[in-house]
């Protein structure tokens, strides 16, 4: 129920915004930057995204995320062990503008990147016997196709989501063992 709270407030809050006049703001060789979050994800993850306006339906960026660190319990005896993962990824990013002169601006392309997991293993008082455990996630190649649609509230300013389903990437490391990302971003278009 409460990954479905953030859809359901971007719905509303784009049911608000279609009562009032849009501004169309996609254009080649504007710059885009803005704060994202990925939401289907246990944890959430957070980034920065960067697009530039290639030509009239074409835009090329790159995008940072990082998903905080989650520590999961590994062992219980008369002590403690657990397990830190952090993720790290970048991508770059090819994306088509279906409808470039709209105010609603849906697009869709493909990601490529590359995620860099990180374990740490702890211990705390007595644990006997216990040896660290593999590795759940591999750092390597992620590869990915997005659809998504972003709205612009005024010249400089979007809002967007977009739903991104991992080809190739280890999703072992998400509590939900997720291959599908919803991400939503609030982005500042620059001239």
């Amino acid at each position: 129920m409460k990954r479905w709270l953030p859809l359901f407030m971007l719905t509303m809050l784009a049911v608000i915004l279609t009562s009032s006049t849009g501004y169309s703001q996609y254009r080649p060789g504007t710059h885009t930057i803005g704060l994202n979050a990925t939401v289907v994800t246990e944890p959430v993850g957070w980034g920065m995204n960067y697009e530039l306006g290639y030509d009239e339906s074409l835009g090329l960026g790159l995008i940072v995320r990082y998903w905080s660190p989650e520590t999961r319990k590994a062992y219980e005896s008369r002590g403690e062990a657990s397990i830190d993962r952090e993720t790290y990824m970048i991508q770059m990013q090819a994306v088509y503008h279906a409808l470039p002169a709209s105010a609603w601006d849906p697009y869709g392309g493909i990601r490529l990147g590359y995620s860099y997991y990180t374990e740490t293993f702890t211990t705390s008082g007595i644990v006997v016997g216990i040896t660290q455990p593999e590795p759940i996630a591999e750092s390597g190649i992620t590869l990915s196709i997005v659809a998504g649609m972003r709205y612009y509230v005024s010249e400089q300013l979007s809002l967007g989501a977009a739903l991104e389903y991992f080809l190739f990437n280890d999703d072992k490391y998400f509590k939900n063992e997720s291959t599908t990302g919803l991400m939503f971003d609030l982005s500042f278009t620059l001239r």
